[in-house]
């Protein structure tokens, strides 16, 4: 298999963002809706904001988490041997998992588990990579590290994924830590974001970093393609739901569509929210015009204003002849 250039890596996940860009954009709305962004009723307005979508959603991860794990595999012989051959295998892959979660938790990230649940409520597909890797010293360990499926980018051959690429931006103070390598160079477009490409086909694994830009791009090689010895993209990819890629018709909406493919929790109710915080907003608004309405002060000039609280009980108003104070 050919080997792709560092530029060509680049233009398979930009062309593969501009065609999955309304999917994205979704999961981001969804994430606003996880972190109760603030409603906005106007300025002068009351807002009010639903917890509905956070409580919603972590009852659903809530679920997933403490689901209890089973690992069978049956057993269709009566045979002594093959019973316990796969009881070995139910084993194996019960200390595969408990140790890719004692490595996650060492890095200061939640389980393996409560990552895949958190990302199949939310954004609607799992991701992440899976391998056997080896340390400097020879030693072997586990590698199942989730991805956010946001910033996951991909591309599908005849039997299956054909590759698969991570890309976060990161500080050049990361990427020294991490990688140590300098970046040199300032971010076309953003001083702290620097993007990191975590690259794998069906042979090599390679880190690129570049600044972001199209225009005037800039661009490094942090490691160079090395063999992951998997013999396949270790790399899963999984949409929630049963719902495919359906092709629009028209030409113009031939985007549209991704973005109904793997659904988040919210997939029912992303548009009820809005309409709820607007209703609630303005029976807050109603509300505080009824405790505290609007005044009406008449004056000869037009220039009286009011040095006390008129809704305080017992205040009192010095008003001169003519003036009058009335509810507006």
């Amino acid at each position: 298999m050919a080997r792709r250039k560092p530029e060509d890596i680049i233009a398979l996940v930009d062309a593969h963002y501009d065609a999955t860009e309304p999917l994205r954009d979704r999961m981001q709305e969804d994430h606003d809706l996880y972190r109760l962004e603030p409603y906005d009723a106007g300025e002068g307005y009351q807002s009010y904001t639903s917890n509905d979508p956070k409580t919603y959603a972590e009852k659903i991860i809530g679920w997933v988490s403490g689901a209890e794990m089973t690992v069978r595999i049956p057993h269709d012989s009566a045979e002594p041997d093959l019973r316990n051959r796969n009881d070995m295998k139910e084993r194996f892959l019960i200390g595969i998992a408990k140790a890719a979660d004692e490595r996650l938790m060492r890095m200061m990230l939640p389980a393996l588990r409560d990552q895949m649940g958190w990302y199949a409520a939310l954004r609607g597909w799992v991701s992440g990579r899976a391998l056997l890797a080896k340390r400097d010293d020879g030693t072997t360990y586990v590698d199942i590290t989730p991805w956010d499926p946001m910033h996951t980018y991909w591309g599908v051959g005849p039997d299956g994924l054909d590759w698969a690429c991570y890309k976060v931006p990161k500080t050049k103070d990361q990427i020294l830590a991490q990688y140590n390598i300098k970046v040199d160079w300032d971010s076309a477009y953003k001083e702290d974001a620097i993007e990191v490409y975590d690259f794998y086909d069906k042979e090599v694994n390679t880190i690129l970093i570049h600044n972001g830009s199209r225009a005037n791009p800039l661009l490094k090689v942090v490691k160079k393609q090395t063999t992951h010895g998997a013999g396949h993209v270790p790399v899963f990819i999984c949409p929630m739901g049963a719902n495919p890629y359906i092709v629009a018709l028209s030409q113009s909406n031939l985007r549209d569509t991704i973005a109904d493919v793997g659904e988040s929790v919210f997939n029912s109710t992303r548009d009820l929210y809005g309409k709820h915080n607007f209703i609630m907003s303005t029976l807050l608004e109603l509300a505080a015009r009824s405790r505290r309405q609007g005044l009406i002060v008449r004056s000869r000039d037009g220039t009286k204003t009011l040095d006390e609280d008129p809704y305080l009980e017992g205040s009192e108003i010095s008003l001169a002849q003519n003036e009058n104070v009335e509810p507006l």
